[in-house]
Formats: C-alpha cells, sequence, structure tokens
C-alpha cells in the first residue's frame, strides 16, 4: 500500500509538472508568434522608408510583387 501511495503521489506530481510545461509552451508559442509578427512588421516598415532615390526602385519593387499576387489568384481561379 505504501508503494502504491508513493507511486500515487509521484503521478500526480508528474502530471502538474506536465501542466505546468504544457502552459510554459503556449506562452512561448504566443510569445513567438508575437515576435514573428513584429519582425514581419520590421521588414516592411525598412522597405518602406526609403530615401528619395530608392522610391522609385521600393514602387517597382511593389508593383512586381502585386502582379506575382495576381498570377496566383488567376492560377486559383483555373
Amino acid at each position: 500500500m505504501k508503494r502504491y501511495s508513493a507511486l500515487k503521489d509521484e503521478k500526480q506530481e508528474f502530471e502538474r509538472k506536465l501542466a505546468e510545461m504544457q502552459d510554459t509552451i503556449a506562452g512561448l508559442k504566443s510569445e513567438n508568434e508575437q515576435l514573428v509578427k513584429k519582425y514581419e512588421d520590421l521588414k516592411v516598415a525598412k522597405v518602406l522608408s526609403v530615401n528619395d532615390d530608392e522610391r522609385k526602385q521600393v514602387k517597382l519593387r511593389i508593383n512586381k510583387i502585386v502582379r506575382e499576387i495576381d498570377k496566383c489568384i488567376a492560377q486559383l481561379n483555373v
């Protein structure tokens, strides 16, 4: 009976640790998603924060991206 009780207590402790780790993992996943979004926003901001000389290149790059998106949409509609 003592062995059973000890094993039961050990199981409960493991279950508590598992729940704690799952909470930690969920928190880290959420933080990771926020950081990825922030990183993407920073990449876009960097592209858009250019001087007058690069403005034309950025406009051409955006137009190219829009055309590629339009091609993808057209392919999806086929």
